[in-house]
């Protein structure tokens, strides 16, 4: 029976007997990811549609223009809009809750194979149960989580592929379950009755507890048993498996979260700015409400005409208030809303077909996860990158090894023999070694044998030598797969791949691995097996990986284990002989200043005793349910002790293309760059310099791993240092264990029991704090800090502690699932397709190809959608505060009677249709400098030339930097800039409205002797709105082209006179017939065309003296982009025309 403990949660279920199964009422495997159905499609999309705060107050609008007491608009003009958006809304989530019905539907109706009444047949995907067998052919997905029990290959191994659950393409193993992998081979034989028990359903798909009693004995399962629900089957012609999961309870529907919510700072700011505008209506209204009660106590006895008061003064008033926040709501349009979401998706369409940011390599297109942080992309202030594979390319190629006090290279040839006569071993250290190795022997052969193996008398370098690259054939994660061209090794690190390519390319072949026997081709000729007992796996907080075997032929039992050298050298023998750890740490040295990634190799043999507790002690770890991982993991915390060095192992993973010169772009451009690796300092330090993120001309201090009391007393040091060189451009490099004492805070509990260490005493946490407050201090003026020895938790509270300190702008950028916590703290997560899987790329915001595409993402696109997305939104103000303010200044001559001073179908069509489409047009195409396209690795040869020697195109891109401080500084979206246009738009209009207005006084409006009336002053004021609205939005457009031309002659100007003139011609409105007749009067073309002017020379003048003299540096280089098309310039006049950027460059 099972050794799991009662008591542990857990489930519990039988193979082939549906009678005791359907009694714990299993979920189904019908699939079901709608969100309604016909019953609920109205009320549940209504209720969600007005979860938005916006809906909740145009629905307010709406309601209170259906008074007809209160309200001098028709409710259509209200409601119509209102119901446009809503419906668009919800006919968007109907056709995708209708796609995701048929999706469902042909999910659910999937063949598969199970097994009834004694053969396999056909049957749908939802009618599988838990505890069915299901039989899966080659490349078919599997309908919901199996444990597999048989397979077609001899070893027991298939292949799955889990791109649908993680996005890693590369080929996973699996093992089928040992005992039934040739039972369930001929189905007519298939009788399997057997308890299972598992843990209960979780969405962590890389982990997997449970047990299986067969015939009496009760076996562990774990992850590499189980096939999960959507994975495909391939390199495998069948599986057979039993059913545990079903639905909803896979791990792959446990997934199925939703992406964590990020806003963007300007939308944060505009939220404040609508809080800003409507207290000002709220203001206006109430004044409206006052003087209307005034006016009516006071002024209503002397008008007789208008007959006897409806409501006494105070409730005239009271209802006045409500009737100008009817009218005045045009402040805050519910087209904002709806332009804003509609710009930003056309914006990340835009930056997904952008070839300049498409990799050929990868075969990838920039990918847009999240459309509302494109603006945020033009702020960035803090860049936190990944080391492999974002920097690097993550393709690991074998450099170097040292083995005992021997070093090799990839380029060594001829048998290791020969080279050992050049090696000198004095009469000691060969004493020394011989005497361990008879030590670590005796422990298996056991004190009395006296049969010692014959390489005990062999030269004991060979014997390391042997060993050394044993481990490397052994002690891994990889398996061969057999192509046409021959085998090759896969597995999910390429670090391992290098290792175990270049023992073949030594002699030692890992040939296979069938039923946990590991067969090995030695450089003799002979085929060595071993049989597994277990293999402890690397993780990030392990940072190395052991494998136990017993050797076949000599019966001993060995731990090979590699991994990170600062983890290796805490569990090593304090027998190993001095002279060749010190050997072993000065290549370490050497390799990790050469920018290498390095590894610690070493072994133990197992004496019989130890061997036996080990089995007892892994068995009872690895049949536990509940925390299964975490037992095994201190069983192997516990036998990983008194290890042998063999020596180190160093591969190299070169930089990406034109990363240097991107680092150094966005240097340049004033954005502070962090890297967070794992790597050691030594080789952290080297990749800095060598990426350009830390130049010689800085100062650079550097925290390598102490003591609390040492780390306090650097920091000290530290700080002093900065202070006396805070003139010149900083760089810090910290590694991850002084890192601890930064990020530990005595205020959170967390931190409090995360850190005991330090919590212990109050003397601690005061130096922690003192450490804290120097890195801080010293961090956020740094321009460039790297983090060495950083585990992925440690990454993620890097960023949140300076985003929450310094308040900056953030982006967070990695390629792997270590990376994935940092990418989604920080504000904006990029994900870089690469070696390591999708993870990063799912978890991601935008995904690039290769890490130069950064340089695009943010320098290009990100600063164009920043401009673009503060204007729209400050035009956008600006253009309703035009048209609203009107209707404010009206109410003092229409007795505060609520009486409108544009047409109910002006008012609705003016952002729906008379400005929408050049705002959104400019929003969209709007570039303040033509940029060159760049060609394959122009940047860097602009980069390496000077200024003499580059053309004006290769000038512009060179400068670009310089000018990414209007985004990350925020130049435009500030409050200073929203007064500025709302000072103009009140200026504007009170133009529209007081020149009409006073105009109208002074004659008759045409021959015919038809005089001026209300709708006469207010078609020409409307039309005087909706012209200079549109020249304002000339004056700021930099870069012209067709599309701008139509949208403002065509969809604006040429599309609002053919409304007005058709309108005029409907005999049921109040304006019947007033165009025709204000057409052939001078009094409309001379206040159109004065007010026209006015803005013309007022607002064109105070844009023409800022532009000459009160220039920015965007301003500069626009001017120059601009002009280059005209005419070539030298290089002499190329320094005339930008002397602000060249001379700061």
């Amino acid at each position: 029976m099972s050794t799991v403990n009662s008591t542990e949660e857990k489930r519990i279920f039988y193979s082939q007997c549906q009678e005791l199964n359907s009694l714990q009422n299993f979920q189904t495997n019908y699939v079901s990811t709608t969100k309604y159905n016909l019953l609920t499609f109205l009320p549940v999309s209504l209720f969600e549609q007005f979860k938005r705060v916006a809906n909740i107050y145009f629905l307010m609008i709406a309601v209170l223009q259906s008074i007809p007491e209160i309200s001098p608009l028709m409710p259509y003009t209200a409601i119509a809009p209102l119901l446009f958006v809503l419906g668009v809304s919800m006919a968007r989530e109907g056709v995708e809750d209708y796609l995701r019905y048929r999706s469902d539907k042909e999910t659910n109706a999937t063949p598969t194979m199970a097994y009834r009444e004694g053969h396999f047949r056909e049957i749908k995907s939802q009618d599988a149960r838990v505890g069915d067998l299901l039989l899966i052919r080659k490349n078919e997905s599997f309908p919901c989580d199996i444990i597999m029990l048989s397979n077609s290959n001899e070893n027991g191994v298939a292949f799955i592929e889990t791109s649908t659950l993680d996005g890693e393409k590369n080929l996973k193993p699996r093992q089928a379950f040992g005992p039934t992998l040739d039972e369930l081979k001929n189905e007519n034989k298939i009788r399997l009755f057997c308890e299972i028990k598992s843990e209960i359903p979780n969405p962590r798909i890389y982990q997997f507890n449970g047990s299986i009693d067969y015939r009496g004995t009760s076996f562990p399962l774990d992850k590499n048993n189980i096939l999960l629900c959507g994975a495909f089957l391939r390199n495998t012609d069948w599986a057979v498996g039993v059913v545990v999961y079903t639905g909803n309870e896979t791990k792959l529907r446990q997934n199925l979260m939703s992406r964590k919510f990020k806003q963007s700072n300007i939308e944060r700011k505009v939220n404040y700015y609508i809080g800003y505008i409507l207290v000002i209506q709220f203001f206006m209204c109430l004044l409206g409400g006052v003087g209307s009660g005034v006016w009516t106590s006071n002024e209503w006895g002397s008008h007789q005409y208008m007959g006897s008061k409806d409501y006494e003064a105070g409730l005239q008033g009271f209802l006045t208030c409500f009737t100008y926040f009817i009218l005045l709501n045009t402040m805050l349009p519910i087209s904002l809303i709806v332009t804003i979401e509609l710009v930003k998706v056309i914006q990340g369409f835009f930056m997904t077909k952008d070839l300049q940011m498409y990799s050929h390599f990868r075969d990838r297109p920039c990918k847009v996860s999240s459309f509302s942080l494109n603006e945020e992309l033009g702020m960035i202030q803090h860049i936190f990158t990944d080391k492999t594979g974002t920097l690097t390319q993550n393709k690991m190629q074998f450099n170097s090894c040292t083995i005992g006090k021997f070093e090799l290279n990839r380029n060594d040839s001829g048998p290791f023999e020969t080279k050992l006569k050049n090696l000198d071993v004095s009469f000691q250290e060969s004493e020394s070694l011989n005497s361990l190795f008879t030590e670590q022997i005796q422990k298996s052969y056991g004190n009395n044998n006296t049969q010692l193996p014959d390489q005990i008398n062999s030269n004991i370098y060979l014997e390391i030598y042997d060993l050394f690259f044993k481990c490397l054939s052994l002690c891994h994660e990889c398996l061969v797969e057999k192509e046409e061209s021959g085998a090759k090794y896969i597995g999910q690190s390429p670090d391992e791949i290098a290792l175990v390519d270049y023992a073949k390319s030594v002699g030692y072949q890992f040939l296979d691995v069938k039923s946990d026997i590991l067969q090995l081709a030695v450089p003799s000729g002979s085929v060595c097996k071993y049989q597994k007992l277990c293999l402890f796996e690397f993780d990030s907080d392990r940072k190395r990986n052991s494998v136990v075997l017993k050797d076949l032929q000599t019966s001993q039992y060995l731990m090979f284990i590699k991994g990170a050298d600062n983890v290796v050298s805490e569990v090593l023998s304090d027998h190993n002989p001095e002279s060749v750890v010190s050997s072993v740490n000065q290549s370490l040295s050497d390799y990790a200043k050469r920018g290498l990634r390095t590894l610690l190799v070493g072994y133990k043999v197992f004496s019989e005793e130890e061997i036996a507790r080990f089995k007892a002690d892994y068995q009872e770890a690895a049949s536990a349910i509940q925390d299964r991982d975490s037992r095994v993991k201190e069983v192997a915390e516990k036998y990983e002790r008194d290890i042998y060095l063999l020596g180190c192992t160093a591969v190299e993973d070169s930089l990406q293309d034109q990363v240097p010169t991107v680092i150094n772009d966005l240097l340049c451009a004033g954005v502070k760059v962090w890297m967070l690796t794992g790597d050691k300092l030594e080789t952290a330090e080297n990749i800095s310099r060598t990426c350009s993120l830390v130049k010689d001309s800085f100062f650079v201090e550097t925290c390598p791993a102490l003591s609390l009391q040492e780390c306090h007393q650097r920091f000290r040091e530290i700080d002093k240092n900065f202070q006396t060189a805070k003139t010149r451009d900083l760089a810090l490099i910290v590694s991850g264990e002084s890192l601890e004492y930064v990020l530990y805070d005595s205020k959170n509990p967390e931190k409090v029991v995360k850190y005991p260490d330090i919590s212990q005493s109050q003397d601690s946490r005061q130096l922690a704090q003192s450490i804290r407050e120097t890195f801080l201090k010293w961090a956020s003026q740094c321009k460039a800090v790297t983090c060495c020895r950083v585990t992925p938790g440690q990454k993620r509270e890097v960023v949140k502690l300076m985003k929450d300190h310094s308040g900056c702008t953030s982006l967070s950028i990695g390629d792997g699932a270590n990376d994935v916590s940092m990418i989604l703290e920080a504000h904006v997560g990029v994900g870089l397709y690469g070696e390591e899987g999708m993870q990063a790329v799912q978890a991601s915001d935008y995904a690039v190809g290769e890490f130069k595409f950064l340089w695009n993402l943010l320098l290009v696109h990100g600063r164009f959608n920043y401009i673009r997305q503060s204007e729209m939104i400050m035009y956008f103000f600006y253009k309703n505060l035009v048209f609203t303010m009107p209707q404010f200044f009206f109410m003092f001559y229409s007795a505060f009677s609520g009486q409108t001073v544009y047409d109910d179908w002006y008012i609705s069509c003016y952002n729906m249709i008379f400005t929408a489409l050049p705002l959104m047009i400019r929003a969209v195409f709007e570039k303040d400098i033509n940029i060159p396209k760049i060609r394959e690795n122009s940047l860097q040869e602009i980069s390496n030339r000077t200024f003499d020697e580059l053309n004006p195109s290769q000038l512009v891109i060179k400068l670009l930097p310089k000018v990414y401080e209007v985004g990350k500084e925020n130049q435009i979206f500030t409050k200073e800039n929203l007064g500025f246009w709302l000072f103009s738009g009140f200026f504007h209009a009170m133009l529209v409205f007081f020149i009409p207005f006073f105009a109208a006084d002074l004659g008759i409006m045409n021959s015919d002797g038809h005089t001026h009336d209300l709708w006469s002053f207010s078609i020409t004021s409307f039309t005087a709105v909706v012209f200079v609205v549109n020249v304002k939005l000339v004056f700021y457009t930099h870069l012209w082209n067709g599309f701008h031309l139509a949208s403002i002659l065509l969809s604006s100007l040429l599309a609002y006179f053919i409304f007005i003139v058709i309108y005029d011609t409907v005999t049921t409105t109040a304006s019947y017939s007033t165009v025709g007749h204000l057409l052939d009067s001078s009094y409309f073309y001379v206040c159109v065309i004065l007010i026209v002017g006015i803005v013309v020379v007022n607002d064109g003048t105070l844009r023409l003296a800022k532009l000459v003299f009160f220039p920015s540096k965007s301003d500069v280089l626009s001017r120059f982009s601009i002009n280059i098309k005209k005419k070539d310039r030298n290089t002499g006049s190329i320094y005339k025309n930008v002397p602000q950027l060249s001379h700061s460059s």
